[in-house]
């Protein structure tokens, strides 16, 4: 069975649940000038590459769930700035509980870094069916709403998570839009 990050349900209101994460690391790369399902599949086979042994110890890392996408708001330095419908989007792999920092084993390719995520709260919303961008954006909407209706603030970006591989029909694939979120006693600061 694939391993995914534990974590404990704090609170769970029909597809939305607050969770706790204890600390994990990820592999991320970031892709840059690409639409959101060109980046998901460039970012996913240079990480996959990765796992699959182009490393410098051709180590084998077994492959984990979900792999994670999200976008970057990047600010442009120089004018005239322009909207294209392409952005900088960071996709990630969740690595194995049993690595550390020093002990997973060096990317060939420098695309590829290594970020260490601090135990934190998570507001998850679940839907099923394929990456669709449509579909990521109404989660995130409702997300959105829910956390202010019940007055939680974000903490962080959102984050796309797809928790199944592409041959799994579209009516049974799992995936969640989260966000990291303030630990309920510090929401009022």
């Amino acid at each position: 069975m694939t391993e995914t990050p534990s974590y404990t349900v704090i609170e769970k209101q029909g597809d939305i649940e607050l969770r706790n994460y204890p600390a994990y690391i990820k592999a991320e790369v970031e892709v840059v000038g690409t639409p959101y399902r060109k980046a998901i599949f460039k970012g996913f086979s240079m990480l996959a590459n990765y796992i699959f042994g182009d490393n410098v110890k051709t180590e084998k890392i077994a492959m984990t769930s979900p792999v994670q996408v999200s976008q970057s708001e990047k600010i442009a330095m120089t004018k005239p700035v322009t909207i294209s419908g392409e952005g900088t989007y960071t996709v990630a792999f969740i690595m194995p509980s049993e690595y550390t920092m020093e002990s997973l084993p060096k990317p060939k390719d420098p695309a590829i870094s290594f970020t260490k995520v601090e135990s934190q709260t998570m507001a998850a919303i679940s839907f099923s069916g394929f990456y669709r961008e449509q579909q990521v954006k109404k989660s995130k909407r409702q997300l959105e709403t829910w956390l202010k209706k019940e007055g939680i603030q974000a903490a962080g970006e959102f984050v796309v998570a797809g928790y199944d591989p592409p041959w799994v029909p579209w009516f049974l694939a799992r995936n969640e839009v989260m966000i990291p979120i303030k630990p309920k006693g510090l929401r009022d600061l």
